[in-house]
């Protein structure tokens, strides 16, 4: 009988299915004779059928449940329920894979940043509004999630080895345009600080990476406190914050000598009320100096 939605539910030879070599998921978590998923199906059966979808050589591509299926193989499974869904495009398979496996259990952060891509490619979308109408998720999940593929894979890496979540990943790929060398401490051996502080919850939620974002904004009058908090492992955010605040009046020199500078670099003439703050200026720097 075919569903309203179009599939059919059918028992179908193991050796008539095939894994998806695109499938965004990599840890199947399906190793070990003691695997809980493993020993339900050797008592139970497969009671959620696996969602496969037609191919034109009679054979059929898991939609979703891979790891039924490697566990039906273990357990020397002839044929195994599946619900079936007529021929789907590229296309229609990656949204139908998306919207399934994504809503059960959200993928990883990179995991999902490929299907996203995928998604994106196989439709035609030129724009991320696109595919975040499609998908029914908002435009800046989409662009966060896309931004990580463009990250050095080293970084990738790293994140993967540090065990990032999803809202460390976001604020790192908006943290990682504003780092800068510190004196002696280049860039990649700051990412490396932070993100030991992550794991030893020194920082200890994803938004404090956003207030080091503000502080690294204004790094030239920030030098000294962030050198020194790079050489704290124990220095939280909140507490270098602190001291970049009560260093403030740095930052009013450094917004007053970009002021006067872009007012030179453009020709534009300062009034007769700037020019008798400026020589009141003049005068306490002769006296200070």
């Amino acid at each position: 009988m075919v569903h309203k939605y179009g599939y059919t539910f059918v028992e179908i030879p193991v050796g008539k299915i095939q894994r998806d070599v695109n499938q965004p998921r990599r840890d199947f978590g399906t190793e070990g004779d003691t695997n809980r998923l493993l020993l339900s199906i050797e008592q139970y059966g497969i009671e959620n059928p696996i969602s496969v979808s037609e191919l034109e050589d009679g054979r059929y591509i898991i939609i979703d449940g891979h790891r039924r299926y490697i566990c039906a193989q273990k357990l020397g499974y002839e044929q195994v329920p599946c619900r079936v869904y007529p021929k789907l495009s590229n296309a229609e398979l990656e949204t139908r894979r998306y919207e399934i496996q994504n809503n059960r259990r959200s993928w990883k952060p990179m995991e999902r940043s490929e299907a996203l891509e995928r998604i994106k490619a196989e439709m035609g979308f030129s724009s991320n509004r696109q595919l975040a109408d499609h998908l029914g998720i908002t435009e800046a999940v989409v662009a966060n999630s896309l931004q990580l593929r463009k990250q050095k894979m080293d970084y990738i890496e790293l994140m993967e080895r540090y065990d990032l979540s999803e809202s460390y990943r976001i604020e790192f790929v908006r943290l990682k345009p504003k780092l800068r060398k510190i004196r002696n401490v280049e860039v990649d051996d700051i990412i490396i600080n932070l993100f030991n502080r992550i794991q030893h919850k020194v920082i200890k939620n994803a938004k404090e990476l956003r207030k080091l974002g503000s502080i690294f904004l204004r790094a030239t009058a920030n030098e000294e406190e962030l050198a020194r908090y790079l050489a704290d492992p124990d220095m939280t955010v909140h507490e270098l914050e602190q001291r970049t605040l009560q260093s403030g009046f740095s930052l009013h020199i450094e917004q007053l000598i970009k002021g006067i500078s872009q007012k030179r670099a453009e020709g534009v003439a300062f009034s007769s009320q700037e020019k008798a703050f400026l020589d009141q200026l003049k005068k306490l720097l002769n006296e200070a100096l």
